[in-house]
């Protein structure tokens, strides 16, 4: 995980470097690889610490099961800003470094589904003075309704990405071999969803989710070999009309050789106006709060923010993210 990276330096080559690979390296709570770890985009998903893998009913779907933008029926996007670990300082050479995230995503109804559905969608991590990554993602999605609205329902979809990273040098940094070929890199991957509602008649509000995500594995080394690890989600839910006030979630997640289990809970009180969301799992806690208005006729907005509290980084009021997100 990120931790405190200590005084200014001189901008020595191998110092810069060795920070760089570092901060990065400390942002892990496991040992995999450094590249494109974050995976709480979007402040409603992140408030339930990540476990959407079978709720995903709104744009941030793409970000955690592009089979979920096939149950939008209306237009939808999503903006997020994120503060990475506030109170937690980094420097890089004699400059400050701030860590943030930012996440759209826009969804639009295009012939009322009749060709599938469609989203496109960035992300984005910055440590200013330091290091960046980037995705770009086309995603597509379309359902199966057996017979009617009371029959089981299957969604599946599939993104395509564009990963790119970069790290920030200097005339002398420049020079080091690991930074000779360049220093950025980019590469293609994909990511494949599915949801199944079954309708039981005992649990009508139960959803299943599966995704795989970064599926080729790609490349993002420099002078080496750095491959991103290709995740496998199992996502379950219950999420009932009649019941908007208990809508709890399951992920279990496998990564590099890791399995991690996020349980989660979604309320919403007073017609669907106010929501409480509280989430955990093994390396961190997750709270926020969501609210919910109409700004004319067919056109709805929501306010969302959450805050994220890692166990293994000291000094830190946590992470805070907050999103927008409108509907017409």
């Amino acid at each position: 995980m990120y931790g405190r990276v200590g005084t200014p330096y001189r901008r020595h080559p191998r110092a810069q470097l060795a920070i760089v690979v570092g901060l990065f390296l400390l942002l892990l709570s496991v040992p995999v690889s450094a590249a494109f770890q974050e995976a709480l985009w979007g402040a409603r998903p992140s408030g339930m610490a990540g476990a959407f893998t079978a709720l995903a009913d709104d744009a941030n779907a793409p970000a955690y099961n592009p089979a979920g933008i096939s149950l939008l029926r209306k237009n939808e996007a999503t903006f997020m800003y994120a503060q990475l670990y506030s109170g937690v300082n980094f420097n890089a050479g004699s400059d400050k470094s701030n860590l943030g995230l930012g996440y759209f995503s826009f969804a639009p109804q295009i012939k009322e589904q009749r060709y599938g559905s469609y989203a496109v969608s960035l992300t984005n991590l910055v440590a200013t003075n330091l290091y960046r990554e980037d995705s770009f993602s086309l995603t597509f999605a379309d359902s199966y309704q057996f017979d009617s609205e009371s029959q089981p329902l299957l969604g599946y979809g599939l993104n395509l990405k564009y990963l790119r990273r970069s790290f920030s040098t200097d005339s002398r940094t420049d020079a080091d071999p690991v930074f000779r070929g360049g220093r950025d890199s980019g590469a293609i991957t994909a990511d494949l969803g599915a949801l199944l509602r079954p309708h039981w008649t005992v649990l009508p509000g139960l959803k299943f989710g599966l995704c795989a995500q970064n599926i080729t594995q790609p490349d993002m080394g420099l002078a080496a070999t750095d491959r991103v690890p290709a995740r496998y989600t199992l996502g379950i839910a219950y999420q009932e009309r009649a019941y908007s006030f208990f809508n709890p979630a399951l992920d279990i997640s496998r990564r590099d050789g890791r399995t991690l289990m996020t349980a989660a809970w979604e309320g919403w009180l007073a017609k669907n106006t106010f929501a409480f969301r509280m989430g955990g799992n093994a390396d961190e806690l997750g709270g926020g709060l969501g609210y919910q208005f109409r700004l004319f006729d067919g056109v709805y907005m929501r306010l969302d923010y959450s805050l994220i509290w890692p166990f293994d980084v000291k000094g830190s009021n946590g992470s805070h993210r907050v999103s927008i997100t409108t509907s017409f």
